[in-house]
């Protein structure tokens, strides 16, 4: 009875240790670590539910979301997982020490397909620039973002890039390098 169970938590260790995230490559060798109010196992479903102010941790890999739902593919193996909350979090420190951070009402992660999908006043942050829409797709293999404003109220997509601080030299030098 607890084989199927075991399946769908061996298919989270997939998720999290796949080379879809290799920009926080050393993460993945540790172990993760799931915790929440409450779990439930649906076996005839395939589906695992954790809810209740959910945290899935790997290294410096979190998630955060109020429920989480993972569900397995015919392989036996968890496929695609949905994260939900007011917002659901991702976040990652990168190989270079900079950290990228994700929110949504709703991320899902097409493990298969290696694509994060964002739902419902999405953002993603890295460094100094930051994109906002209604849904953005994000591949993480190919490292690209997709955004779509719609279904937001103005069918907007919003960028925004932070100029870099001045040094205080430049102001010295007149501003010349």
């Amino acid at each position: 009875m607890l084989r199927p169970y075991l399946s769908l938590v061996s298919g989270l260790v997939v998720l999290f240790s796949s080379a879809v995230f290799a920009q926080g490559e050393a993460d993945f060798s540790k172990a993760i670590e799931l915790t929440a109010g409450h779990e439930e196992l649906d076996i005839k479903n395939n589906k695992l539910l954790l809810t209740d102010n959910v945290t899935v941790t790997q290294g410096s890999l979190v998630i955060k979301a109020d429920r989480l739902e993972a569900l397995r593919n015919n392989e036996q193996q968890a496929d695609t997982f949905i994260a939900e909350g007011n917002p659901a979090t991702y976040t990652q420190q990168l190989e270079d020490g900079s950290t990228i951070s994700a929110q949504a009402q709703r991320i899902t992660y097409y493990q298969a397909r290696e694509v994060l999908e964002l739902v419902g006043d999405a953002q993603v942050s890295q460094g100094a620039s930051r994109s906002s829409a209604q849904i953005i797709t994000y591949d993480l293999a190919k490292q690209t973002l997709s955004a779509s404003g719609e279904g937001s109220e103005n069918n907007r997509v919003t960028t925004i890039f932070t100029p870099t601080k001045k040094d205080d030299n430049d102001d010295q030098n007149g501003g010349n390098r």
